[in-house]
């Protein structure tokens, strides 16, 4: 998993920074603190990740760090608490939202699944209500998965690593 880690770190640093933001490493304890103030366990690759980018956006796809500050308004820890305790219908607790799509949907963790140090990536649609029989969309079994297909080879199809457009062939 380390290697892994460190496998998509390394390709989203190739990235200019004109393409990628990313954030800080967490040299605290916020993730302990978001764990035990949610009552969730966060996935241990996402864990080690953020622990060396906490939240990055890439050319539009943006993945929420662990802020504890007015300065950052879209934080894992924000986007939790309004996504479970301030809309109408909210999410389940076991799921942490952490890329939003741009339409008002994310992606999210299911913490009640956490194997291997991971756990399945589901696509959660705020304006669809999922009933007892029925859950989010399992898009990737895990977040190194997830960055890998989501994040870097979506990309990487329409730009460049210095954020310039690909040219057609």
């Amino acid at each position: 998993m380390k290697e892994d880690i460190f496998n998509i770190i390394n390709e989203i640093n190739k990235f200019s920074p004109m393409a990628a933001v990313l954030g800080e490493p967490i040299i605290d304890n916020r993730v302990s603190k978001f764990e035990e103030e949610f009552g969730v366990k966060l996935p241990e690759d996402f864990k080690l990740f953020i622990s060396e980018i906490n939240g990055f956006s890439l050319m539009g796809t943006e993945v929420y760090g662990i802020y504890f500050d007015d300065k950052n308004p879209n934080t894992l820890g924000e986007i939790y608490k309004y996504e479970h305790r301030g809309v109408q219908v909210p999410m389940p607790n076991y799921l942490v939202p952490f890329s939003p799509d741009g339409g008002g949907n994310y992606y999210c963790f299911d913490t009640r699944i956490i194997e291997n140090d991971s756990c399945p990536i589901v696509f959660f649609e705020t304006h669809y209500i999922y009933q007892h029989d029925t859950s989010p969309a399992v898009t990737n079994n895990s977040f190194v998965d997830w960055v890998n297909e989501v994040v870097l080879d979506s990309t990487l199809e329409d730009y460049n690593y210095d954020g310039s457009p690909r040219e057609e062939a």
